[in-house]
């Protein structure tokens, strides 16, 4: 048996051809799409389409954790944070997007041998790939959740995966970034045999043996989408249509990443796969270049599971008054939006506009609106902002001191929409100077709420000092969850 090893990949060639390409990304507990994995993965696509003496290739990993997790939170946070705009998010991505492009059209076989999970770019590495095998276990999962991080699938999984299981079955997966168990994976056609763990190779092995002309079905002249594309098939008025309406009730054009996966399938399913590659990244890119992107990246899933490490190992909950303070300060402003007279119905809508659950005070409000009421943004406003001043203060006075502490305490236990990433998050998004104005106006015309809104001392200078800032940047350094490899 042969053998080829780089840093991240070990390479076998069995006594028949077949090439087992073994994924272990150093100093990663988990196969993330590195730009180290992705080089040594363009240099083994390579030696296989180079090489005649391998008839096909089978991927798998070598880690417990599973087959391959693509690229990790923190590091799609890092390439926000480093100030990449969208055009240079795009030069980012080219390399995976090519390597992946490059692997199935290598002329050879290709089949994923599946242990564990397959989520984001590593089943986008699998959708490549000509065949899928995945082990029957609770740990095997596949997904593409990349809405959730507020981007979309950059590694063609929009595009490869409405080709293979068409359209109308593709966007709930796309849009929702659930996880499939490998029974439904089977049925639903995102993977083509479901066995036992220790079958998974060998299987894989013997279909690549008897496929040796394999080819990728949209790479095939004539090929259709399966179910048809375009505003003329069938499910169109209810995949894009209704699915348009769908997404902007639940999201109230909050979350641009929902709208984002359905124009780009709309669009990249009547082109030919490398234009609707090409329209892909694009779209990722702006999503990346974003700031819901950066919230709820930057919360959800990086910050979020920091803090929680931290809570858990202390001997109590460090938060608990910055936690009770923002909550009373959501059930103050429904108060303070009483006595000016907004009524309680464009206070419902205008939280919900928001992404708040409306909040369980306003059944007991009774109060008299006034004849003229607000625009509907600028109760919204004031529901976000009421929380977010709160939060401010409690760093100002040292309740807490870490702003991502306010931040993952409000979405958690308060409801603070996830879109924000959070009330301080909330005040980046604005740009602190646009922010501390509204206050200012807010405080003005409101008899109920001037001092509500009144901007904390430390606030209004950052305004001037760093007028788009208020956290620090986040340091791949700290406990991430990942080895440290440092020396």
């Amino acid at each position: 048996m042969r053998e080829h090893q780089w840093e991240n990949l070990s390479l076998s060639v069995d006594a028949n051809g077949v090439a087992l390409l073994t994924m272990d990304v150093k100093g990663r507990a988990d196969n993330a799409f590195t730009p180290g994995f992705l080089a040594d993965l363009a240099g083994a696509v390579a030696h296989v389409k180079d090489n005649a003496d391998i008839c096909g290739l089978v991927i798998t990993s070598g880690k417990a954790t599973g087959f391959c997790s693509g690229a990790a939170p923190e590091d799609l946070l890092a390439v926000h944070e480093a100030g990449l705009n969208a055009v240079q998010i795009l030069a980012v991505l080219a390399p995976a997007q090519q390597t992946i492009r490059a692997l199935e059209q290598c002329g050879k076989p290709v089949a994923a041998a599946i242990h564990g999970g397959a989520l984001g770019g590593g089943y986008e590495l699998a959708l490549a790939c000509h065949h899928r095998v995945i082990a029957e276990s609770p740990r095997a999962v596949i997904g593409l959740p990349e809405v959730q991080f507020g981007v979309l699938p950059g590694g063609g999984g929009t595009q490869r995966l409405p080709r293979l299981i068409g359209i109308a079955a593709a966007l709930p997966l796309l849009l929702s970034g659930r996880q499939v168990p490998p029974a439904e994976a089977l049925q639903l056609g995102l993977v083509d045999q479901v066995l036992t763990a220790k079958d998974v190779i060998p299987a894989a092995r013997r279909w690549v043996l008897a496929h040796a002309d394999a080819v990728q079905p949209w790479d095939v002249k004539g090929f259709k989408v399966p179910g048809g594309a375009g505003a003329l098939a069938s499910h169109a008025s209810n995949s894009f249509g209704l699915g348009v309406a769908r997404v902007r009730r639940d999201t109230q054009d909050n979350e641009p990443a929902p709208l984002a996966i359905l124009s780009c399938v709309y669009e990249g399913t009547q082109l030919p796969i490398d234009q609707a590659l090409a329209l892909e990244a694009r779209h990722f890119s702006l999503l990346l270049a974003g700031p819901v992107a950066r919230n709820r990246l930057r919360t959800l899933f990086v910050n979020g599971p920091r803090l929680t490490r931290q809570w858990a190992a202390a001997t109590r909950y460090p938060a608990d008054r910055c936690a009770g303070r923002l909550v009373r300060a959501h059930a103050d402003e429904a108060r303070a939006l009483a006595a000016d007279g907004v009524s309680p119905s464009l206070m419902r809508n205008a939280a919900v506009r928001a992404g708040f659950a409306p909040p369980p005070i306003l059944d007991d409000l009774t109060h008299a609106a006034s004849p003229r009421q607000p625009n509907l943004d600028d109760v919204k406003w004031r529901w976000l902002s009421a929380t977010a001043l709160e939060a401010a203060r409690c760093l100002d006075e040292g309740v807490i001191d870490d702003p991502a502490q306010a931040d993952v305490v409000a979405v958690r236990e308060l409801g603070y929409p996830a879109w924000t990433g959070g009330p301080i998050s909330f005040i980046e998004t604005q740009g602190v100077q646009a922010f501390v104005a509204q206050c200012d106006r807010l405080s003005a015309r409101s008899s109920s709420s001037g001092d509500r809104f009144c901007v904390p001392p430390w606030l209004r200078e950052r305004a001037t000092q760093a007028p788009h800032r208020l956290y620090p940047h986040p340091s791949l350094s700290q406990d991430n969850g990942h080895e440290d490899t440092r020396e």
